[in-house]
């Protein structure tokens, strides 16, 4: 039987080092290791990524850090002595990407900054990841997901234009880290292929709160054109035994189609409803209609029966159904790993789907200092006797999760 010719990855053998920590830096070089980079995951000195010690619930490793930091090698050295700063400096010398997430200005007291990464690699791409960036008024203020949800009006658009205003509170996603994790993948993405076109690097300034305010879908662009607030809420209504999503509309052959799932046709012609104006009209009314009809089915028949009729919908389903549908096992959602604590564990898998390449999680998430000696020894050429003194010197930490 002939073997399966293996998809290359869109970044095998480009080199990323990566000084993050939580979710925003960690998952963009996740989604760069999943494209086949060498990722070198550089943990803070002594303890490592501090959502290591994040949500551990009954299991022995950390969930956020499992899954942003799969595939990476990990790297556990004192940046605050000579040698773990020398041995960073070695690596960002050979390193295509670097990627940071300190508050600005870390970088540069460390000696990490562009302008001397550039002396040390003319060519390399750093990309630094920040609550507000590295210029402005806030630059110097700590930012995370939350800070960047409120301030963008992000929070306000969800529960304060409510009518009436309901009071914020947190959603169950960093919304404003996974954002500023997939806008640093793209810029990064961007700067290798100017780099493969023109030799050139770039210093890559990527905020949560400019990742976030820029993926508004229309309310604040809506405000910047007509000074109106304007706050669209994906509707959700009750069925029997839970809830749906399911518009009306937004043209009238979907109306059309939501009758005819209603054992209804007639409504579609009802002068309330018989054509785009009149349905927009009295819209209220003909949601009104179709909830009543909602409340009589299970979640199950209503998506059943709309899909039938092309009417968009969806169940809204709780955690654990959500991971075991039938669409995230088709779509390789989740990926079997074989970690070093847990053994064989499912983990969510590469969202990018190519048909000539491949992308995915390629191994755990590493130990402390997993490959300290690795990395020290096979990247840098230390020898035995260099990186021994350095353990005995304390500058090297590992663990064991």
């Amino acid at each position: 039987m002939p073997e399966t010719k293996k998809k290359p990855r869109a970044f095998e053998g480009v080199r990323v080092l990566e000084f993050a920590a939580l979710i925003a830096g960690p998952s963009c070089g996740k989604y760069l290791a999943d494209h086949g980079a060498n990722v070198i995951k550089v943990e803070r000195f002594p303890f490592g990524d501090v959502s290591r010690a994040y949500n551990k619930l009954k299991a022995p490793r950390s969930p956020m850090y499992m899954q942003q930091n799969a595939g990476k090698r990990g790297l556990c050295i004192d940046l605050k002595q000579p040698e773990g700063v020398a041995a960073a400096k070695a690596l960002a010398a050979k390193a295509d990407v670097v990627i940071e997430a300190f508050t600005p200005g870390v970088m540069d007291k460390l000696g990490l900054g562009y302008e001397d990464l550039k002396k040390l690699n003319p060519a390399v791409i750093l990309c630094s990841i920040s609550g507000f960036g590295q210029t402005g008024p806030n630059a110097n203020r700590p930012g995370y997901a939350h800070i960047s949800h409120a301030m963008t009006g992000w929070l306000a658009m969800q529960f304060l234009h409510c009518d009436p205003p309901q009071v914020p509170r947190g959603p169950g996603i960093a919304i404003g880290d996974t954002t500023a994790g997939l806008t640093a993948f793209g810029a990064v993405s961007a700067a290798l292929y100017r780099k493969a076109m023109t030799g050139e690097g770039d210093h890559i300034d990527i905020a949560l709160f400019d990742s976030l305010f820029g993926s508004n879908d229309f309310s604040l662009q809506t405000y910047l054109t007509a000074g109106d607030v304007d706050v669209f809420y994906h509707p959700v209504h009750a069925t029997r035994d839970g809830y749906i999503t399911a518009s009306v509309g937004p043209d009238h052959r979907s109306w059309q189609g939501t009758c005819i799932a209603m054992g209804r046709p007639e409504l579609a012609d009802d002068p309330r409803f018989c054509d785009a104006a009149r349905l927009e009209q009295n819209i209220a009314e003909a949601a009104a209609i179709m909830q009543a009809w909602l409340r009589t089915m299970t979640s199950e028949d209503a998506e059943r029966i709309l899909t039938a009729n092309h009417i968009a919908c969806g169940i809204v389903m709780t955690v654990d159904k959500a991971v075991n549908q039938p669409q995230v096992t088709e779509r390789n959602l989740t990926i079997t790993v074989d970690d070093p604590v847990m053994g064989p564990v499912r983990q969510i898998n590469s969202a990018f789907r190519y048909k000539n390449a491949e992308s995915g999680i390629t191994g755990p998430a590493p130990l402390l200092g997993q490959h300290n000696v690795e990395i020290l020894r096979e990247d840098l050429g230390y020898d035995e006797d260099r990186i021994r003194r350095l353990q005995e010197q304390g500058v090297l930490k590992s663990g064991p999760l």
